[in-house]
């Protein structure tokens, strides 16, 4: 009595607001209803319950209900003396979106309506609250259950419907007691309140126990061509779905199911396992667009729908039940459709051609970096100079001490700078000797050093510089230096180039991939449709920097960098037109570049972690016993085990058919050259051993960097020549002008001359 006064005492002081049912109080005895209830709830345990009353619904009996009120007292003392939490609700949407906020945060919600189903089953599919976490509980009162043409509880839709056949007796219906997919009630459990009262409890079964056997209930697969995950051999050529109309829907309405044969494929060999554990069939068709799908364009007035194309649009119209292959898992993707435990860890990456090998014209110059070739250089060109200096400085020493004032008397020394000071007057000497001689230093001896330590560092023939002890010692480090230090080194390095031979530098990171497609034209492309794509749409920073850059490849059209799948991306690059690069999983990049050969193709590092999963269909009931199959698939390693299984199985394949193709080449050249069994035997060896002996050998295509650096010294040479025959010719020629002035000059001063003296002569006879 004193619980009864308090919750009333705490309506009247706390108002529950307008999305509250109208509550009033009416002395009357608890109703058998009441108890049924509060103990069909009791066998659920739910965290909390939402109640939803619509005008006009009949909670109890006749004799203690009232058209303009609910009475509600009995039943709320009960769910609260059981410490259940309770939230009742008037308006049907304010209901509805209750429900909504609680499966967004993935929260188990167990409503009760008091309402006829056949209204509320179909809003509840129209606003998508259909879900496992939900159970909606519908009180009907009658003594049978609705009728199956009337009311329709479409899977995924938990529904409870209670009827009371008679005054203190209670059956519970459910649509999910079955795991065939069809929406039936069946009885699952009752409760007597002349007996025992409930019968069972747990009041419902499990979804684990229920659907741990599928009992042969057949399954729509969507699924396209996409290797290594299924081998798809299509019926037909064309596209099931062209262009789309402006009701999404509209699409799948039309839709003919395009039955497919598929080959193979690990996530073959991975339904056909799910199948056998859990007991059911799958039918495959064909993918609208053969795609995963993507978000829908939108509409004319610019809103956004959530609708998705190909599989995924599939599954979230209701139309398919799984859809694997690759699919990646995104935000966007996860409001449409739901994921199992994944079955693919995997990373995003793109694939480029192998690098490429390298000029060897410019071998020469690879055995060091580009920073240690100034230094080298430098130290040539510094080496000459400071051999100079070594060498000059003993003379320039000595040419000073000499130039001090000496006069030498015989043997004798006389210092006049002394004798000045201590006499008055300068003595004059007249008989004095010329100085003995001293050490010249040698003619030319700069350009000697120049040369000489060019000649030593370039390892040619050439004699002692000079003979003292500090030049000797010098050359001893310097032929030391460019022995053992450079040509040693150089040779090493030079050497093991030459046995493998250098190439470009790999793309294997966004950053280079983003410079190789602003300097060398590199074009991105990526499968449509696909979780990479949406990546490339969504990302950030770099991704939509790339995504910008894709879209201006092709100024005519903008789509262009979109590829049907990754095994045609991996056909474009191993064509080698141009310079390409596939965006895509790592996994199925791995796997694609296997069957055109590794070698001919670089693999970029791990981008960002992605992984791939099964999908289904939102609130799919039996998702749960699906991830129990898979966790223990993987734990055991049977995932990895079939993922490893189909690359071996390729690379048998590949290694057949190289095989195969051998042995013909083999044949047809051994029946043109009528060689012997031996040389038969020899040549169905697989050709890719011969490529690699042919690539090992050293040949004159990768000394042509020599031929070429002698080369460029001739040409230096004959330009030297030249330029000094010219330089000389203009030494010899301004001599020869100055000589012929000379003479010149001394003509006409003899003709002056000459003038002169005939004037002197015949003058006075003229005269």
């Amino acid at each position: 009595m004193q619980c009864s006064l308090l919750f009333r005492l705490f309506l009247m002081v706390c108002p529950l607001g307008p999305t509250w049912a109208k509550l009033s109080y009416i002395p009357c005895n608890e109703s058998d209803v009441a108890i049924a209830l509060s103990q069909i709830i009791n066998g659920l345990q739910p965290r909390q319950l939402a109640i939803l009353v619509m005008p006009g619904s009949r909670l109890f009996d006749a004799d203690c209900v009232n058209d303009d009120t609910i009475q509600v007292d009995g039943f709320i003392q009960r769910l609260h003396r059981l410490y259940y939490k309770s939230v009742i609700f008037y308006d049907t949407e304010l209901f509805f979106d209750y429900i909504e906020a609680n499966l967004l945060g993935a929260i188990e919600c167990v409503n009760l309506i008091f309402h006829e189903p056949d209204e509320l089953s179909a809003r509840i599919q129209e606003r998508r609250l259909a879900h496992r976490l939900s159970l909606f509980i519908f009180y009907w009162g009658a003594r049978q259950p609705p009728n199956a043409t009337r009311v329709s509880f479409e899977e995924p839709m938990r529904a409870v419907v209670i009827t009371r056949p008679r005054r203190k007796a209670f059956r519970i219906y459910y649509n999910q007691a079955m795991p065939t997919g069809t929406s039936h009630l069946r009885l699952v459990n009752w409760y007597d309140g002349d007996n025992l009262g409930l019968q069972k409890t747990p009041l419902l079964p499990s979804a684990a126990t229920v659907y741990a056997n599928l009992e042969g209930r057949v399954f729509r697969v969507p699924v396209f061509h996409s290797p290594p995950w299924f081998w798809v051999s299509y019926n037909n050529d064309s596209n099931n779905v062209g262009n789309s109309s402006e009701d999404p829907l509209d699409d799948y309405e039309n839709l003919e199911y395009n039955e497919v044969n598929v080959t193979g494929g690990r996530d073959h060999r991975l339904l056909m396992l799910l199948a056998q554990h859990m007991n059911f069939q799958f039918m495959y068709i064909e993918a609208p667009g053969r795609t995963q799908g993507s978000l829908r364009a939108p509409d004319d007035n610019g809103e956004s729908n959530d609708s998705f194309t190909g599989g995924i649009g599939m599954l979230q119209s209701g139309l398919a039940d799984f859809f694997m292959g690759d699919v990646g898992l995104s935000w966007e993707r996860r409001k449409a459709i739901e994921f199992s435990f994944f079955t693919l860890a995997d990373s995003g990456a793109f694939a480029t051609h192998a690098p490429r090998r390298l000029n060897e014209a410019l071998a020469i110059m690879r055995p060091f970096k580009l920073d240690i070739w100034p230094y080298l250089i430098l130290t040539i060109v510094f080496s000459g100079p400071i051999f100079y200096g070594i060498i000059a400085m003993p003379f320039k020493w000595r040419r000073r001490q000499l130039a001090v004032d000496v006069e030498h008397l015989g043997e004798l020394c006389v210092y006049m700078a002394y004798i000045k000071e201590i006499t008055p007057c300068v003595l004059k000497i007249t008989h004095t000797r010329r100085p003995q001689p001293s050490p010249q230093m040698p003619p030319q001896l700069l350009q000697r050093c120049i040369w000489f330590t060019l000649r030593l560092f370039l390892k040619q023939s050439c004699h002692e510089l000079y003979h003292d002890y500090r030049t000797k010692f010098l050359t001893i480090v310097y032929w030391v230096a460019a022995t053992y230090v450079l040509a040693d080194v150089y040779s090493a390095q030079l050497t093991s180039q030459f046995a493998r031979p250098a190439h470009e530098a790999p793309i294997n990171t966004l950053q280079r991939l983003q410079a190789a497609m602003l300097r060398d034209g590199y074009r991105l492309y990526v499968e449509k449709e696909s979780s990479s794509l949406e990546m490339l749409e969504n990302g950030t920073e770099l991704f939509r920097q790339l995504y910008a850059q894709m879209r201006q490849q092709q100024p005519d059209d903008h789509l262009a960098f979109l590829i049907d799948s990754v095994e045609s991306g991996i056909k474009l690059i191993a064509d080698g037109r141009e310079n390409k690069a596939v965006l895509a999983g790592r996994e199925t990049l791995y796997f694609n570049i296997q069957q055109y050969g590794a070698k001919n193709f670089q693999l970029s590092q791990k981008l960002y972690t992605r992984y791939s999963a099964v999908a289904v269909q939102i609130g799919c009931p039996f998702l749960d016993s699906l991830n129990d199959v898979l966790m223990h698939l993987f734990e055991g390693g049977i995932l990895e085990k079939m993922t490893t299984a189909e690359y071996e199985a390729q690379s048998r394949k590949m290694t057949k058919d190289q095989s195969q193709q051998s042995m013909e080449l083999a044949a047809v050249e051994n029946a043109n050259a009528n060689a012997n069994t031996k040389s038969t035997e020899a040549k169905t060896q697989p050709q890719h051993a011969q490529d690699n002996e042919m690539i090992s050998a050293l040949n004159l295509r990768m000394l042509q960097g020599a031929f070429i650096a002698l080369a460029v010294g001739f040409f230096t040479a004959a330009l030297m020549l030249l330029l000094e025959l010219f330089c000389r010719r203009l030494n010899l020629a301004l001599p020869l002008r100055r000589w012929r002035l000379r003479w010149l000059r001394r003509w006409r001063r003899l003709k002056r001359m000459v003038r002169h003296q005939t004037v002197r002569i015949f003058a006075p006879h003229l005269g």
